[in-house]
């Protein structure tokens, strides 16, 4: 699997901060932005086949948020290969709903790469506020219990134990809050109308 590289700083020199998440993903020669063969240029230009003087915020959305997944993986597979080797317990969290919230911010939040994604899309000449909101909120549930599940992740994440949480694929969220002549109108949320960047499937792996 091809290495990621997060970026450096304007005179070529990574700092502290860089230098450490660095050697903390294991990453290698490739850039997170910056050159034509950064991660977030590539999935810009690849992912979609649109030319750069085409791309609008979704675009630049997927981008981005598929360039940040490839540093994720990058630690979920060593920290699969960590458990294996300790032969660790697993928690397997089943609930029939999850209210996570929008991923793309609290993944950059989580691996520390605000600085690195937002002066990246800065120098493309983006807004961070508009790229974020091309993100759906998934409300995979009915409230409640999903928002409690939610924070049995974030707290199990926070304890470091190995922890993984199972719910359902919901083709529609709870729902879509309009205001039509001052009254409250709830529409149908199709959150999967566009590609989710951050789903992998594997269909090989379904059971009845």
């Amino acid at each position: 699997m091809g290495s990621a590289r997060t970026g450096s700083g304007r005179d070529g020199q990574d700092s502290p901060l860089l230098a450490e998440i660095l050697e903390q993903y294991e990453c290698g020669p490739i850039r997170f932005a910056g050159t034509g063969e950064a991660l977030y240029e590539r999935h810009l230009m690849f992912d979609n086949v649109v030319a750069s003087s085409a791309v609008g915020p979704r675009e630049r959305y997927e981008a981005v948020a598929r360039s940040v997944r490839d540093i994720l993986s990058q630690r979920w597979l060593r920290t699969e290969r960590t458990y294996d080797r300790r032969k660790a317990k697993r928690v397997y969290y089943l609930s029939m709903e999850f209210l996570l919230g929008r991923s793309l911010a609290d993944n950059i939040l989580n691996l520390r790469l605000d600085p690195i994604v937002k002066e990246a899309i800065r120098d493309h000449g983006a807004e961070w506020q508009a790229l974020v909101e091309e993100e759906p909120d998934a409300g995979l549930g009915n409230g409640g219990l999903g928002r409690l599940a939610a924070c049995f992740l974030d707290s199990m994440a926070t304890l470091q134990l190995p922890a993984m949480g199972y719910g359902l694929r919901y083709e529609y969220g709870i729902f879509r809050q309009v205001i039509e002549d001052g009254w409250q109108r709830a529409q149908p949320d199709n959150w999967l109308r566009r590609p989710d960047p951050w789903e992998v499937a594997r269909p090989h792996e379904a059971v009845e």
